[in-house]
């Protein structure tokens, strides 16, 4: 998988989330996301969305295996994408989640509650 079809897959992920997000609150959210990562260091922080994007994409043929996302705080204009990459080591892209099949590592989490700020 090419970097720019990788971007792709982390966009519609994100949108995704969103979407989820305004299931969850009855109302729209932004589109402009920040992503609070974990699990690439020992403490988590936030980052720009292409930031992120360049943290989890390892090449062409070796992705995380799992990474969870779901929006979990959002304000007038951004939307707080919690995004946490399992502990499994790095495979082929057939060995990631991809369930619905075409998600690839990506996992949506649901929110029992949305932080609204």
């Amino acid at each position: 998988m090419t970097k720019e079809e990788f971007r792709k897959l982390f966009e519609s992920a994100l949108e995704v989330a969103a979407k989820n997000a305004e299931t969850k609150l009855g109302s729209s959210v932004a589109r402009r996301f920040e992503i609070e990562l974990h699990g690439l260091a020992p403490h988590p922080r936030l980052r720009e969305k292409d930031e992120a994007f360049e943290a989890i994409y390892l090449g062409t043929d070796r992705f995380y295996r799992i990474i969870d996302l779901v929006v979990s705080r959002v304000s007038k204009d951004t939307s707080t994408v919690f995004m946490s990459i399992s502990g499994h080591p790095p495979g082929p892209l057939n060995q990631t989640w991809n369930e619905p099949s075409g998600s690839g590592p990506f996992k949506q989490v649901l929110a029992d509650k949305v932080e609204l700020v």
